[in-house]
């Protein structure tokens, strides 16, 4: 092979090898631009905040309200504040929210989309829920304690078990030999007297009752004697 040959075919080479070279170099510019290109789209989707703000019916602010405030993919928890408002940041979407407890003296609201409590209209980030007060419907309840005599007693410990269940105060009658307590209507008091120093207690029933009031009523007067 001549001199001019040998020369033309490294020369051919040398040209192959840097068309080669560009080719890859162009290739992973093109891999980068499209890295770059899919790194942008999820940057774009961010998150909102959503707030729930509960209310009584006179539009008062109801602090410690828990919440869960969904995307029904996940479930955050809050607590209103003292502005009766909580916050949680979910993506764009179908946001519902379940109260799960309410402080005492309201009541939650029925629940209005399956499970939940209320639902964020489509493209609001902002929800108001009322909460309703609790109706205080009780009645009083009272034991005199009385002697032989008709004079009252003070001082006798009594213990109430309304519907079976006793209650964890326990009361000592005043100078008109009366403790007064205050229940909802319509259930069966059981009476419990303790013993007192220069008194005999009637005799219980098998509960260790010694007096019932019955469903329907609210005072029974109890007699002891006095020895």
């Amino acid at each position: 092979m001549t001199f001019k040959k040998i020369l033309s075919l490294i020369l051919a080479c040398c040209m192959l090898m840097a068309v080669l070279s560009l080719t890859a170099c162009g290739g992973n510019d093109d891999n980068k631009d499209n890295e770059n290109n899919n790194e942008g789209g999820e940057n774009n989707t961010t998150d909102k905040t959503y707030t729930v703000n509960v209310v009584d019916r006179d539009h008062n602010p109801i602090e410690g309200v828990k919440l869960i405030i969904t995307d029904e993919k996940t479930y955050p928890t809050t607590t209103t504040d003292a502005n009766g408002k909580a916050s949680v940041q979910l993506p764009e979407g179908n946001v519902y929210v379940m109260i799960t407890s309410v402080p005492d003296g309201y009541e939650k609201p029925e629940k209005t989309f399956g499970i939940y409590h209320g639902s964020f209209p489509s493209g609001m980030i902002g929800l108001t829920l009322i909460l309703d007060k609790e109706e205080t419907n009780t009645v009083s309840y009272s034991v005199k304690v009385v002697d032989q005599n008709g004079d009252a007693v003070e001082g006798m410990q009594i213990q109430l078990c309304p519907d079976g269940v006793c209650l964890a105060d326990q009361f000592i009658t005043n100078a008109n030999g009366e403790i007064i307590k205050e229940m909802a209507p319509g259930k069966t008091v059981d009476v419990k007297l303790y013993e007192l120093d220069g008194y005999t207690l009637p005799s219980a029933n098998d509960h260790g009752y010694h007096a019932v009031i019955a469903e329907g009523e609210t005072e029974i007067t109890v007699t002891v004697t006095k020895n």
